[in-house]
């Protein structure tokens, strides 16, 4: 039977409170841009963003041996994240989102002027989109959509019930749907 991501990262987990640098690694390399365009929804600021997940992760690392997570090291992850950019929010009274720094830690496949105009234009098109949708439901709505996140890890890492999630979903959804008929016909 195939491990689940969730049981490998608890092994690569298990592997770093042994000092296992390399296990720190590929965990740092599995999570980084999601983690940093998770905090950029938050903050809005790409810099801000990766100095919070430098220190999530470095926290990771430093604090290995007094953290215990036995469900998943990516909700974990997240939640910390969440925490960390509330705090720097906090600290900085700032919480202007911005799409276009996200889009920056996507890999690009292919760089071909062409494309890249396509993309722009969709991205355009979606950030218009996602514009008229509240803030938490936006936040739930990418996390869903473009971090693959299930509802149960969204309301470990938010904080709220599955419920609360499938609401802010459902808002979202219909909020685009209307959008769609109204703007796109």
């Amino acid at each position: 039977m195939a491990q689940s991501e969730t049981e490998k990262d608890i092994i690569l987990f298990i592997r770093i409170k042994e000092g296992n640098k390399l296990a720190f690694n590929i965990i740092f390399d599995k999570y980084y841009a999601q983690l940093c365009d998770f905090s950029l929804m938050m903050i809005g600021n790409k810099q801000l963003a990766e100095e919070v997940v430098a220190d999530v992760l470095a926290n990771i690392w430093i604090k290995k041996n007094t953290i215990e997570i036995s469900h998943s090291l990516k909700a974990y992850l997240f939640k910390s994240t969440r925490n960390m950019t509330i705090s720097y929010i906090r600290k900085i009274k700032s919480n202007t989102v911005n799409i276009d720094d996200s889009i920056q830690f996507q890999p690009t496949t292919d760089s071909n002027p062409e494309n890249d105009i396509i993309q722009k234009e969709n991205i355009a098109s979606i950030e218009n989109i996602l514009s008229i949708i509240p803030d938490k439901s936006r936040i739930i709505f990418k996390m869903h959509r473009f971090e693959k996140l299930k509802y149960q890890e969204i309301s470990q890492i938010l904080d709220v019930s599955i419920k609360t999630v499938e609401k802010h979903m459902g808002k979202a959804i219909k909020i685009m749907r209307n959008y769609q008929q109204t703007h796109i016909q």
